[in-house]
């Protein structure tokens, strides 16, 4: 009877704590997010290169152009701080007219004397993201007020629409910061305030920063002067857990509104269950098999199309990968304007034995294959070996670390390598410039990526390249850019396989949260919570 007693007791306790954990609520107005913010350096825009710091920073200031949304997001361009901007007939100065009664969190206007200021402090300060400013913005002197509301912004080469926005409008650099307040915290040692921004905010977004606490959590408040009025949340916290299980159990407990970065099996056991939702958007994020064309066989094409039949993506994609991937054999990804939807290639043994045969190998040939120790790109190179021996083909796996895997790739020589590439702004010049651009007399280190790597020299594509980058017609330059996708998927030397899923997990009662490609850009200025 005791023992009978103590199981009862201790079952309604275990019963009651279950029950209480699955109805914790937090507080409505507050959106409480679980994620690894460890990557956080600091939040000055003029430094910020990071996914999770740009996507602090998004929420605390405003640039001049915009991209909002979820799937379509970078498909438009949306006014930020400018309501209005036209171009010069030459395609070299844009001007830029500022909406009126704009405010910083200090309460200060947003005026021409701020954007100059901003522009010229990150040019002056050179931090590592200012070579997507400084390729077209090269010096302060390209910056100019016009007058209280209007800024012209002069480039070194013509800029098209889409890709002006993708750089005016970058995170972080492309940010305007409070001249006046930033000033006030500079000093001679310190002229553009780097020490105080970085722990602080002078912005004019939609949230204000309360706090950041390196590794334990980034607090930020609703800002009630927002131009385009309050955010539907009054906070928005982000709480420190690199643990992936810390995740996903603080969510199950009601602790959290929403996990950031739990893995694909992780995700599935929330798949249809009751109170939560799978929000998900194929990321910016490309994985690939690259082929050296410089050495000997993949100098053939033949050889590089066979290599490109042989592969497996569905086990890629649907194994590896736990589904959680979108198949895409374009450098310009899934929800980027400009995107060549087609898939040139699936696995086709005996046309790659044909085409080795044609090329010369009808026996196959060995090779190395370069990959990380790290996973899924170990399982990758794993599953391209097996289905290489499909076709005769012996791929020996060398596993390094990325450091000595890169120095390798750089130095042209490698055999083949899987890798990935991430999007670094919204547009298309962005990927077409490192997957098809090699001038190989060039020692611009912005031109010597991922086709000059590969010794993928081709003058025609790369002349196609920089017509279509000054291309001022946005329909022309799109169509541009689809034809050197195409080529490059039948010419070139990679294999594109798939783009990742971005996948968070959220409470139902979390409204209008809008995944887009790139967290960096992702507002939370809509989101809301119905209890």
């Amino acid at each position: 009877m005791k023992k009978l007693s103590f199981v009862l007791v201790l079952s309604l306790l275990i019963f009651g704590l279950i029950g209480f954990s699955s109805f914790a609520k937090t507080p409505k107005d507050n959106l409480i997010i679980g994620m690894d913010t460890s990557i956080i350096v600091d939040l000055d825009p003029a430094r910020s290169y990071e996914l999770v710091t740009n996507l602090v920073i998004e929420q605390l200031y405003d640039g001049l152009v915009d991209f909002e949304g979820g799937e379509d997001a970078f498909k438009t361009i949306e006014p930020g701080l400018a309501k209005t901007w036209d171009v010069s007939d030459d395609g070299l100065t844009w001007t830029f007219h500022l909406r009126k009664g704009a405010k910083f969190h200090s309460g200060n206007e947003v005026t021409a004397e701020d954007v100059v200021y901003s522009f010229t402090r990150a040019l002056e300060l050179d931090f590592a993201p200012i070579w997507m400013l400084n390729q077209f913005v090269p010096s302060p002197d390209n910056i100019e007020k016009v007058d209280e509301y209007t800024v012209s912004i002069t480039t070194n080469t013509k800029l098209p629409e889409r890709l002006m926005a993708a750089i005016m409008g970058v995170q972080g650099i492309g940010f305007v910061v409070d001249k006046e307040v930033v000033e006030s915290h500079a000093t001679e040692e310190d002229p553009w305030a780097y020490d105080w921004l970085q722990r602080n905010d002078a912005g004019s977004g939609p949230f204000e920063l309360v706090e950041w606490s390196k590794n334990e959590r980034v607090v930020m408040k609703a800002f009630e002067g927002y131009w385009e009025g309050a955010p539907e949340l009054n906070k928005l916290t982000m709480l420190s857990m690199p643990e992936r299980t810390s995740q996903k159990f603080s969510l199950s407990k009601g602790d959290v509104d929403m996990a950031w970065d739990l893995l694909p099996n992780q995700v599935e056991d929330f798949r249809g269950r009751e109170g939560f939702e799978i929000i998900e958007q194929p990321a910016w994020d490309i994985t690939y098999l690259a082929m050296n064309i410089g050495q000997e066989p993949f100098d053939n094409v033949k050889v590089r199309k066979a290599i490109k039949y042989a592969i497996n993506y569905e086990a890629i994609i649907d194994g590896i990968m736990d589904g959680a991937a979108t198949p895409g054999q374009s450098f310009v990804p899934f929800g980027m304007a400009g995107y060549l939807d087609k898939i040139m290639y699936e696995q086709d043994l005996d046309k790659a034995k044909e085409l080795l045969e044609e090329a010369g190998y009808p026996d196959g040939f060995e090779a190395q294959l370069l990959c990380q120790p790290t996973s899924p790109r170990k399982e990758i190179a794993t599953q391209i070996q097996q289905d290489l021996r499909g076709i005769g083909i012996s791929a020996n796996i060398k596993q390094v670390v990325a450091s000595q895997m890169y120095e390798t790739y750089r130095a042209q020589e490698h055999e083949m390598i899987v890798a990935g590439w991430g999007v670094d702004y919204a547009d298309a010049q962005s990927l077409t410039m490192p997957f098809a651009h090699c001038r190989t007399a060039s020692d611009d280190a912005a031109v010597q990526q991922l086709a000059w790597r590969n010794m993928a020299v081709n003058p025609e594509l790369t002349d196609l390249v920089e017509e279509a980058n000054k291309e001022m017609n946005s329909e022309k330059r799109l169509e541009m850019f689809k034809e050197i996708q195409e080529r490059v998927m039948d010419w070139g030397p990679f294999a594109i396989m798939f783009y990742p899923l971005n996948q968070v997990i959220i409470k139902d009662n979390v409204k209008n949260l809008k995944l887009p490609p790139n967290d960096s850009y992702l507002e939370f200025f809509d989101v809301y919570k119905t209890s």
